[in-house]
Order: structure tokens, then C-alpha cells, then sequence
């Protein structure tokens, strides 16, 4: 967004809070696909051998801001800003600012060797972009699978702008059937970083077994047998893909959540599913119980999916509960395209509940 002569005087001479939100204006936000509102922005990431700069691709569907907040939204591995194509619609409607970060390997942002797609980085990433896009407050932390790691950290890092998370079939605190045995998982990330010559084969060879496949252990084997239904354009991706999920926090995100847990103005609302083929119902029912005074929602198929919305509607903006679960017994891992609906409306419900807390 270009902004006049007038307007940057005026900048100029404000606060030094003004100053730096006209330093973000002009730090190297470029246009990138107009038609889309993709905007990019070099940042700068820690490498396996030094400081390395990559070119970070996201959406952006209201530049200017928005008076009602902002969602900033983080999708799994792999997967992009499209993953939320259900919901930010909804939530466009609605005013809302939606940023949608897309994780660096995963065909949007650039890719490099030097990438190491642990959580410090990907969170580093992330909080680049929220930064030089001075986001400031009412922001939302709205994801999907692995990306829950990340707006987990990301939240209780911005408690100063943040209202809360939305968290969407995410990891849970032990491993999982889609990542199991990780160890395996590790070992061929290590064969793939060790011996660059034959990772163009590899790549070739996992785009056709294991974009398809997961591993799971039957009796004294593991085999690829499982299907995941994952659409990716090449081996790459799929590589990017398992290194980052090898190197989940699982067990290590208790203490984000108990520093979640200290603030009880933050707001969160936590779906899982019953019939999620990637991640099993008791690891995330484990994972939603360990939000202090939250009140649960089951939403089963013969179920009125906008009654239950009504409900958690309720329970945020007039019962004042703060932490609300909810599963779908019924649903895949894909539930934020499933239920769009109920997660822009509870987001919604969200923001109220916040501006009643702030008025209170």
C-alpha cells in the first residue's frame, strides 16, 4: 500500500511508536500476486552454517488493517494459506484482517538447504512477518496440524496483542500414528542432510511412496500402508514436509501451555477429531484437558452443527468462559475445511468475548 506525502510527514512526526510503524511500511513488503493479495519479505533465519535470508510469501487480505483485529492464520506440513480457504472468506466478510503465513519449503516461500524446520524457526519466521507488519493488537492465532505448535509459542510470546488461539486437529503431547516411528523419521532426514549427491533420487523416489503413505508399525515391521491423501507437487515438499513433523514439541509444549494458563484473559478454542486418520482422539482430548477451566462440546454427526455453534457462541460472549474444546466425532484431520462455519463464528464470538473483557 502506497501512502501519500501528507500521511508519511505526518508519520514522520509522531511518536517513535509512529516512526516504527513507517519503518514497517517500507521494510522490503513487496506485491506478490495482486490477484491473490500475496505480499513478500526477506527474512532472516539462523542456518546450519550462519545467517541466511529467504523470501517469505504471504496473504494479506486487508493491508490497510482492520478496527475489528486480525487472524493470522498457520497452516500444517505441508500445506499453505489455501488451507484456510473456507474460512477467511468468512471471516473477510465479517472485517476481519487475515494474514496467512505460508512456512518456508512448502512451494510458496522459498526454499533453501540451509532450512532446518524446527519450531525456534519456524516461530522466528512467523513472528518476522507479524513484526514488520506492526500487528499490535487484537490478533488471533487461528491453525492447522503442525502449525498449532507455532501459535501456541506464537501466542504466549505476543500476550501484549494477542486476544488468543484457535487450534485446529494439532499435535498433542505424544507421538502420533502420522509421525510414528520417529526415529525412522530421523534417520532418513539424516541420510537425505548428509549425502546431498543422491537427494534428487530420494526426492523422486518419496514424491511417489511417501507422499502417499505413512508409516505405521505392524508386530515386528514398519511398512508404508496407510494412506494420507496429502496432494504436494514434488519430493521436496514431502522431504520439507516429515523433517518438520520429525521435529514436533509434542511432550516439550506443557510449559507454553501452562504460561498459557497463568493469563486468564486469553481466549482459546481447541477442535479435534474422532475419525482423524493422522493423529488419535485421546491424544488430543489429553491435549485439550490440559486448558485450565475450559468447557467442552462434542458435535456428532446426527448433531446440529449450528446449535452447537450457538453454544460455544454463548459460552465465550455471554457465560464468559475463556477456554472452550470441542470434538467432532465424526470428522477427519481436515476439520477447519469441514467445519468453516462454526470455527469463523467462534473466532467472531472470540473477539467479542475479548473487547468485554478489555471493557470490564
Amino acid at each position: 500500500m502506497l501512502l501519500s506525502s501528507s500521511r508519511v510527514l505526518q508519520l514522520l512526526l509522531r511518536s517513535p511508536e509512529g516512526w516504527s510503524v513507517l519503518q514497517a511500511r517500507f521494510a522490503s513488503i513487496r506485491v506478490h500476486d495482486a490477484t491473490q493479495q500475496l505480499y513478500t519479505t526477506p527474512v532472516e533465519l539462523d542456518g546450519r552454517k550462519g545467517k541466511f535470508t529467504i523470501d517469505a510469501v504471504f496473504q494479506d487480505t486487508n493491508s490497510s488493517g482492520s478496527p475489528r483485529g486480525t487472524v493470522v492464520t498457520m497452516h500444517g506440513s505441508p500445506g499453505s494459506h489455501k488451507d484456510f480457504k473456507f474460512i477467511t472468506p468468512q471471516l473477510v466478510e465479517e472485517g476481519y484482517r487475515v494474514v496467512g503465513i505460508n512456512y518456508p519449503g512448502f512451494a510458496l516461500s522459498g526454499d533453501s538447504d540451509e532450512l532446518q524446520h524446527h519450531n525456534e524457526e519456524r516461530t522466528l519466521f512467523a513472528q518476522t512477518i507479524i513484526d514488520r507488519l506492526a500487528l499490535k493488537d487484537s490478533v488471533l492465532f487461528l491453525a492447522h496440524s503442525r502449525g498449532c505448535e507455532n501459535a501456541l509459542r506464537l501466542t504466549v510470546a505476543n500476550q501484549d496483542k494477542t486476544i488468543g488461539m484457535a487450534l485446529v486437529s494439532g499435535t498433542g503431547f505424544r507421538v502420533h500414528k502420522a509421525i510414528k516411528p520417529v526415529s525412522r523419521l530421523k534417520k532418513i532426514n539424516h541420510v537425505y542432510d548428509t549425502y546431498p549427491l543422491i537427494r534428487r533420487p530420494l526426492e523422486k523416489l518419496f514424491y511417489q511412496y511417501a507422499t502417499v503413505f505413512v508409516w505405521y508399525r505392524i508386530p515386528d515391521c514398519s511398512v508404508y500402508n496407510r494412506v494420507l491423501g496429502l496432494r504436494l507437487r514434488h519430493g521436496r515438499t514431502a522431504f520439507n514436509a516429515m523433517k518438520s513433523m520429525s521435529l514436533c514439541d509434542l511432550e516439550h509444549q506443557k510449559p507454553f501451555v501452562d504460561e498459557f494458563n497463568k493469563n486468564a484473559k486469553l481466549l482459546a478454542l481447541i477442535c479435534y477429531s474422532g475419525r482423524d486418520h493422522l493423529i488419535e482422539t485421546e491424544i488430543m482430548a489429553e491435549f485439550a484437558a490440559a486448558f485450565l477451566e475450559r468447557v467442552h462440546f462434542i458435535l456428532r454427526k446426527e448433531d446440529s452443527e449450528e446449535a452447537v455453534t450457538d453454544q460455544i457462541v454463548k459460552a465465550f460472549t455471554e457465560d464468559d468462559k475463556r477456554r472452550v474444546t470441542v470434538e467432532f466425532t465424526d470428522d477427519n484431520h481436515f476439520s477447519q475445511k469441514h467445519r468453516a462455519k462454526l470455527i469463523a463464528r467462534s473466532i467472531d464470538a472470540m473477539f467479542e468475548a475479548a473487547k468485554n473483557i478489555k471493557n470490564a
